[in-house]
C-alpha cells in the first residue's frame, strides 16, 4: 500500500558520483489505498539516514583513548542498540557492540489541507530528493556483518489509529539503499624499496630493488611489481618470491577493540623458474610479478570511521636459501576509481533557435497539362516520291533498282547522310 521506486528512467536511488562529483538521492514514494478503505493521515515524511555498526566478542585490550560516544537509539534495529560492554575477565568471552548515526536528513512531502485534522488519502505519488555530503563513506559489510556501514530510506505516515485503543499513530516504510563512493583516477605515485650497498663492508648479502608505480588501485585491476636481486655470495640462492595484498579490519567500541586480517590476493614465483640475467658476474635476477586485484564482491574498500577501519597493505616476501629472507610492506588504498570524463560527462549541446530552419507552408497552384505539338513527318528531300514509283514497277525491275545504293544529303545539315536502304517508304 506504500512503497518506494526509482525516479523515471533511472535504475538506482543514488544519482551522480559521490566523492568525485555531486551526488543526490532521488526517488518516488507511492501511496495506494482503495476508495473503500483510504488511510486518514495528517502528513507524510521521508528521511535518509546513515549509520555504522560494530559487533564482536572475546577478551580484548582496552583502548586508552575513548571516542566521543556519539551513539543513537531509534529502536529500528533488530540487534542491540548503542554500545554495550559486558564485564571482561581473562577466561569469560564478552560481547561488545557499538552503533552511531553519522548522517540524517528529513523532508515533509505532504500535509493535510485542514491543519491538525486527518484527511483521507487514496492515491499519491510523492517525489523526493536529498543532497549527499561529499565526505560520506560507502556502504560496506565486514566479516559477515560484524561491521557495517549502511543507509536507509524511511517513510513515515502520521495516520489515525485503526483501533481506538491503539497507540500506534504512524505507518513506517523502510528499505536499505546501497551507497557507492568514487575516486577520480589519481596521478602516478611511484615508490621503491632499495638496498644496494657496495664496497668492502657489505651490509646486505643480497641487494634488491622493488618498485611500485602507484599506491591507489581499483578492484579488478592489476598490480605489476618489478623485482631485481643481486647476489653477493655464491652460495646464496632464491627460493620463492611472493607478492600479495593483505586486508585489515578493525572494530572498536568506546572502550575495546579487535582486528582481523587476511590475504585477498597472492601471486608466487619459484626461484628455479627464473633465469639469471646477462651481467658481468652472472649474479643478478630480474622479474615482474603480476598481481590481480579481486573484484569488489571479494574485498572491502579502504575506509576509516569512528568504529570501523579497513586498510590494505602490499606485501613482498623474498625467501632466500642460505641468507635471511626479505620482507617488504607498503600501505595502499583500494577505491572505486573512475575517469574524469565519467565523473564530469559533457553537457548536451544546446540548439540555438536562430539556427533552426522554420518550416514553411508550401502553396501549390493548379498546373495545366503541357500540350505537345503533334509530330509531323520530316521530308528529307525531293527524291521521296521517286521511291513511291519504284513500288509500282514489275518485280524484276524492282529488284534491280533495290540493289542500287542511293545516298541523300540533308539540306539543313550537310554532315547527315541518309542511305536509301535505311529509308522507310510509305
Amino acid at each position: 500500500k506504500a512503497f518506494f521506486s526509482y525516479s523515471p528512467d533511472e535504475n538506482s536511488f543514488q544519482l551522480g558520483h559521490l566523492g568525485a562529483n555531486k551526488s543526490i538521492i532521488s526517488g518516488i514514494l507511492h501511496i495506494r489505498y482503495t476508495e473503500e478503505k483510504p488511510v486518514f493521515a495528517k502528513k507524510v515524511k521521508v528521511s535518509f539516514v546513515g549509520k555504522e555498526y560494530a559487533f564482536f566478542r572475546g577478551t580484548l585490550i582496552e583502548e586508552k583513548n575513548n571516542n566521543d560516544g556519539n551513539d543513537y537509539s531509534d529502536g529500528d534495529e533488530s540487534y542491540a542498540n548503542n554500545e554495550y560492554d559486558s564485564d571482561v575477565s581473562p577466561t569469560n568471552p564478552s560481547i561488545h557492540t557499538a552503533k552511531r548515526k553519522f548522517f540524517g536528513t528529513t523532508t515533509c512531502l505532504w500535509k493535510s489541507q485542514s491543519k491538525g485534522s486527518y484527511e483521507g488519502v487514496k492515491f499519491l505519488d510523492l517525489p523526493f530528493k536529498f543532497k549527499l555530503p561529499n565526505n560520506l563513506p560507502p556502504s560496506i559489510v565486514m566479516d559477515g556483518g560484524c561491521g557495517r556501514i549502511y543507509y536507509t530510506l524511511k517513510a513515515e505516515i502520521s495516520r489515525r489509529p485503526l483501533d481506538p485503543d491503539s497507540r500506534i499513530h504512524k505507518k513506517i516504510i523502510k528499505m536499505v539503499v546501497p551507497i557507492s563512493r568514487y575516486t577520480i583516477t589519481p596521478p602516478p605515485n611511484p615508490s621503491k624499496w632499495l638496498a644496494n650497498d657496495e664496497g668492502p663492508a657489505i651490509s646486505h648479502i643480497v641487494g634488491y630493488e622493488v618498485a611500485l608505480s602507484n599506491t591507489t588501485f581499483s578492484p579488478g585491476g592489476t598490480i605489476i611489481v618489478p623485482v631485481k636481486l643481486k647476489f653477493r655470495e655464491p652460495q646464496v640462492y632464491l627460493k620463492k618470491i611472493m607478492v600479495g595484498i593483505k586486508e585489515y579490519h578493525e572494530f572498536r567500541t568506546n572502550k575495546y577493540e579487535t582486528s582481523t586480517k587476511k590475504y585477498i590476493s597472492q601471486e608466487s614465483i619459484l626461484g628455479n623458474s627464473i633465469s639469471m640475467t646477462d651481467s658481468p658476474d652472472n649474479n643478478e635476477i630480474s622479474v615482474e610479478v603480476k598481481l590481480n586485484i579481486p573484484h569488489f564482491r571479494n574485498l572491502t574498500y579502504s575506509v576509516e570511521t569512528t568504529y570501523l577501519t579497513v586498510m590494505h597493505k602490499l606485501k613482498v616476501k623474498i625467501n632466500m636459501g642460505r641468507a635471511p629472507d626479505i620482507n617488504l610492506s607498503k600501505p595502499i588504498t583500494i577505491e572505486n576509481i573512475i575517469t574524469h570524463e565519467e565523473a564530469f560527462p559533457p553537457a548536451p549541446r544546446k540548439v540555438e533557435v536562430s539556427n533552426v530552419i522554420k518550416p514553411r507552408r508550401l502553396i501549390t497552384k493548379s498546373i495545366e497539362p503541357i500540350k505537345l505539338p503533334t509530330k509531323k513527318n520530316k521530308r528529307f528531300s525531293t527524291f521521296i516520291p521517286f521511291f513511291n514509283k519504284i513500288q509500282a514497277l514489275d518485280p524484276v525491275t524492282q529488284k534491280q533498282i533495290s540493289m542500287l545504293q542511293l545516298q541523300i544529303v540533308d539540306a539543313k545539315n550537310p554532315n547527315k547522310i541518309y542511305n536509301s536502304r535505311s529509308l522507310i517508304v510509305a
